[in-house]
């Protein structure tokens, strides 16, 4: 598992380009897939790689606490994205979630460190908990709906 949530993100987002990457291949071969067709799948994992290129942007910090505020900065970049694909509700998801996700990480540190006796301390199991919560809803993106082609309102 990657170490800084940085890296959990970068990972999450690279992983969801290849499977969308892989549909696109396994569309193209013929086989008939539920939720988008191949154009939008290749729009959607170009929009994966965006946002892990987004977060390679941001330099890896020995401080998590400072790498972490440098995550949550992206968070109105990431959402003036969505916002620009309004019109393409499963690239829009990819913005959204990428938003989504790194408020996921931010609310898990925040909630490690308030169970903390000390408030601070060693690095947190902040991504344990995030990795939990992806096993948990599934390693997909977030909005399923606009993957699978029922937009939202």
């Amino acid at each position: 598992m990657p170490e800084t949530a940085r890296d959990y993100l970068m990972h999450r987002f690279r992983g969801d380009a290849t499977s969308l990457r892989d549909r696109v291949s396994a569309l193209r071969q013929g086989n008939k897939l539920p939720g988008p067709d191949a154009a939008m799948s290749q729009r959607m994992a170009s929009a994966c790689d965006d946002v892990a290129h987004i977060l390679e942007a941001i330099a890896p910090n020995e401080d998590p606490s400072a790498e972490l505020a440098a995550l949550v900065a992206l968070i109105p970049l990431l959402e003036q994205r969505a916002q620009q694909h309004a019109g393409q509700a499963p690239v829009r998801a990819v913005y959204a979630g990428a938003a989504t996700r790194i408020r996921e990480v931010q609310q898990a540190e925040a909630s490690t460190q308030h169970r903390s006796p000390e408030g601070g301390g060693p690095p947190s199991n902040a991504l344990d908990d995030a990795a939990a919560l992806d096993e948990e809803l599934g390693d997909e993106i977030d909005d399923d709906d606009a993957l699978f082609g029922e937009d939202e309102p």
